[in-house]
């Protein structure tokens, strides 16, 4: 039995861990048996991966893998929502803000366009004229010719006194030209002198704009004047029994600077044209017609008309307008024609076309001297 050391109290135990151990024997010498090796000592454990979701949600929201569960879980949800809101947010504003900001920027790029589409609209020629010469049959006129009419033609004419129209197809298919009598001033009689022996050339001038702006014609002119002798030896002559008014407006070409004067019957007829009445074009306006009619005494002219204007940027302009590249020309009669040809309606049959330059003292020729050479001295 061992002996506890003095002062120590035994330890407590069962019966059997205190009873008296044996003691161990020695062993006979013999063969010593093989040890078995040592067991390999067991490998520590990795401890756990993170999940997907775990890694997830430390991706989005860092440092909170250290917090409990159920708080980790509700800081995620709440930086969730806020995520999803501030993405909405985002896809209102991606929408929202150009649209407000092209809404806004769009007076600014209209003042812009318009500005160019003014510009634009200035550099467009103010309008442009297209003329057609009036080649309709005249009640009355006068066809001339560059050469005298031969014996057998003569004879001829005399044979179509009766037919006015008849005769003026024959003059024209041996070279004649149709010229006009000026319009009668029945209303203003005061102008009947001025205009008796003056030969007319009437076209009917169409302006056009193709300008965006409106825009008024003002005034016109008549610019570029160039006379010269009549180039006619001979002169058939049908006078008007009675006057036609007509609308449109009348250049006297034998009168500088004359404004245009109104041709229509009424009180106007007369006055400058220009000081009653406008030609407005341009902005979607239907073109603006006009009846022209040039006269000149013992005259052939060319001329061109200054037409001044004004634009709806109150910008004032002028333009020359012409028979395209070319002058508008105004044919007259000479004072004392080779050969001419007056019908005298109270004559016989036959005899109804009248030779003045063989009769001048005959009434219808005497007249026609005179209104020819009634204002010659104005004549250019």
């Amino acid at each position: 039995m061992s002996a506890t050391p003095p002062g120590t109290t035994p330890p407590e135990g069962t019966p059997q861990e205190n009873a008296p151990q044996p003691t161990p024997q020695p062993t006979a010498p013999g063969p010593v048996p093989p040890t078995a090796p040592p067991a390999t000592a067991p490998r520590p454990t990795a401890p756990d991966e993170p999940s997907t979701m775990a890694l997830a949600v430390d991706h989005v929201v860092p440092g909170t893998r250290d917090l409990p569960s159920r708080k980790r879980w509700k800081v995620v949800a709440t930086t969730l929502s806020l995520v999803a809101a501030l993405g909405l947010v985002g896809i209102y504003a991606n929408y929202a803000v150009p649209k407000w900001l092209d809404e806004s920027a769009k007076p600014s790029d209209a003042a812009t366009d318009q500005r160019i589409q003014d510009d634009l609209d200035k550099e467009e020629t103010a309008f442009t004229a297209a003329v057609d010469y009036d080649r309709s049959p005249p009640e009355t006129w006068r066809v001339v010719l560059d050469r005298p009419l031969t014996a057998p033609e003569q004879r001829r004419l005399g044979t179509l006194d009766g037919d006015a129209e008849a005769a003026r197809g024959y003059l024209t298919s041996l070279g004649g030209r149709t010229l006009r009598h000026p319009s009668s001033f029945d209303d203003r009689a005061d102008l009947m002198p001025r205009f008796t022996g003056t030969d007319a050339t009437v076209f009917l001038m169409n302006l056009f704009s193709r300008r965006q702006s409106k825009l008024t014609v003002l005034s016109m002119e008549a610019v570029d004047v160039s006379c010269r002798t009549p180039t006619a030896r001979t002169v058939v002559d049908l006078p008007p029994q009675g006057g036609a008014a007509y609308e449109g407006v009348l250049f006297d070409l034998s009168t500088p600077a004359a404004p245009p004067i109104v041709t229509d019957a009424g009180p106007l007829q007369g006055q400058p044209h220009f000081a009653h009445r406008k030609i407005d074009l341009g902005g979607g306006e239907s073109p603006g017609g006009l009846r022209v009619e040039a006269v000149t005494r013992a005259k052939t002219c060319d001329w061109a008309i200054e037409a001044k204007y004004r634009d709806e940027y109150q910008g004032f302009g002028a333009l020359v307008l012409k028979d395209g590249d070319k002058p508008f020309v105004a044919e007259g009669t000479p004072l004392k024609p080779e050969q001419l040809w007056v019908r005298d309606s109270s004559e016989p049959r036959g005899r109804q076309w009248l030779p003045c330059h063989e009769r001048p003292a005959e009434s219808a020729c005497a007249a026609w001297y005179e209104g020819h050479a009634g204002t010659a001295g104005a004549a250019r």
